[in-house]
């Protein structure tokens, strides 16, 4: 098992990857008035971040239902062989419907969220992803009462929480 080093992230890092999580457009002045820095002193931060790979990326967060997609689901997909298993994320990447795929340990192979428009969508999908020697099983998706969290320094650190911050006794 190969474990990533972190890099040394201060309290002014991670004050901007705090920030930077709640609201990606935030302007280099409004994350310098965050941690108290100028604003060229927050671009050469921030810079540093994505060179050493903490800050991966930058996205907009879309209404599906609003696109036509209210339905989605978490598909937990099972195959029975390892060659199947091996090559199915190629096979996932190539399906427009699965919004992100995980490589899973235990009895499922994979758990798949997808997005679609209907029932019969969603039956279309599952034909086509249904995997040559194995199974699924579909949990459609109710609600979503954690969307995103932000990843703080205490969880990374394992310090206690901040005061002010919720945590779950």
């Amino acid at each position: 098992m190969a474990f990533v080093s972190t890099p040394n992230l201060d309290p002014t890092d991670w004050g901007l990857l705090e920030a930077l999580q709640e609201d990606a457009r935030m302007t280099f002045a409004e994350l310098g008035r965050r941690v108290n820095l100028s604003p060229p002193a927050v671009a050469e931060r921030v810079r540093r971040l994505e060179d050493a790979g903490v800050l991966r990326g930058y996205h907009a967060e879309l209404d599906l239902a609003a696109l036509g997609l209210p339905m989605q689901a978490m598909v937990r997909i099972t195959t029975s062989n390892a060659a199947e298993c091996t090559n199915y994320a190629r096979r996932l990447e190539d399906v427009d419907e699965v919004l992100e795929a995980q490589r899973v340990t235990g009895t499922d192979s994979y758990i798949v969220r997808v997005a679609v428009r209907s029932m019969e969508h969603l039956e279309d999908l599952l034909n086509r992803m249904a995997p040559h020697s194995g199974d699924t099983i579909t949990a459609m998706i109710l609600s979503t009462p954690v969307p995103s969290k932000v990843v703080t320094r205490e969880l990374v650190e394992g310090a206690p929480p901040a005061p002010g911050r919720d945590h779950v006794a």
